[in-house]
């Protein structure tokens, strides 16, 4: 804006400079009837044009904020330190537990018999061997009237073979028959197809035990009548015979294995 309007007063100033400077010649003036008329140069009035001044902008006073009298301030107080109660601990006294006795069971004592039963001839017999084959080197063996019912009728299936065993032989037989017998048992388990068809019966089955635990010859002596009770009492021999127990020499051994459905 500022720049328009210096030169608006430029032109102005140029425009007039320039009308002074340049006079018609007097003569031409003459001639002419319109310029008898002189024009005075006083009656000619300039006049200086003035930047327009912009409004300026009404700033608000500040309002300076009112400092609170010294009566409304507050009052500043001085933080006083009181000194720290000392706390007494109080001294915690552990009770003794009170230990409870459990009352003892009363134990009833039997009646002690100062005079022995008399033994029977069957189980003097029996002390008397085995007191012998304690303190022989080489053992010998009970008779077959002596022996339990079970025992009995594992020795009945070797028929004249037994007699041609060792006292060795005959005498692990005695102790162990049993036993060999019971552990066959344990591991027995029924095949399904035995059972769907509802087969039983009881086979025997005849193997060599040696002394290092192993076994040879395993066969079924005596049929049962079903392939399937035969082959499951081959499989569970060969099973169960890891915890039979050891002869001191190469023993045959002959079982019963009984299949019942209950």
């Amino acid at each position: 804006m500022k720049l328009i309007i210096l030169a608006f007063i430029l032109s102005i100033t140029l425009h007039f400079l320039f009308l002074t400077k340049i006079e018609p010649p007097k003569e031409q003036m003459s001639d002419k009837p319109s310029s008898s008329k002189k024009i005075d140069k006083s009656s000619v009035h300039f006049v200086k044009l003035q930047p327009k001044v912009q409004p300026k902008k009404q700033t608000k006073p500040k309002q300076e904020k009112a400092k609170p009298k010294k009566q409304d301030r507050p009052k500043k107080y001085k933080e006083v330190k009181l000194p720290k109660k000392e706390v007494q601990k109080r001294k915690v006294v552990k009770k003794p537990k009170r230990v409870q006795k459990r009352p003892t069971p009363k134990v009833e004592a039997k009646p002690t018999f100062t005079k022995d039963l008399p033994k029977t001839k069957r189980e003097k017999d029996i002390e008397k061997r085995s007191l012998e084959n304690f303190l022989l080197a080489e053992p010998v063996p009970l008779d077959k009237e002596l022996l339990d019912d079970i025992t009995k009728s594992y020795i009945n299936l070797y028929g004249e073979e037994y007699n041609s065993f060792t006292k060795v032989q005959k005498v692990f037989l005695q102790k162990n028959l049993k036993d060999i017998g019971r552990i066959t048992q344990s591991y027995l388990r029924y095949p399904h197809i035995a059972i769907r068809t509802h087969q039983q019966g009881m086979n025997i089955v005849e193997f060599t035990l040696h002394p290092n635990g192993d076994i040879s010859d395993l066969k079924i002596s005596n049929s049962s009548g079903y392939s399937s009770l035969d082959e499951n009492t081959i499989e569970t021999i060969e099973y169960a015979y890891k915890d039979y127990p050891r002869p001191k020499s190469p023993t045959k051994i002959k079982i019963y294995v009984y299949y019942k459905l209950y």
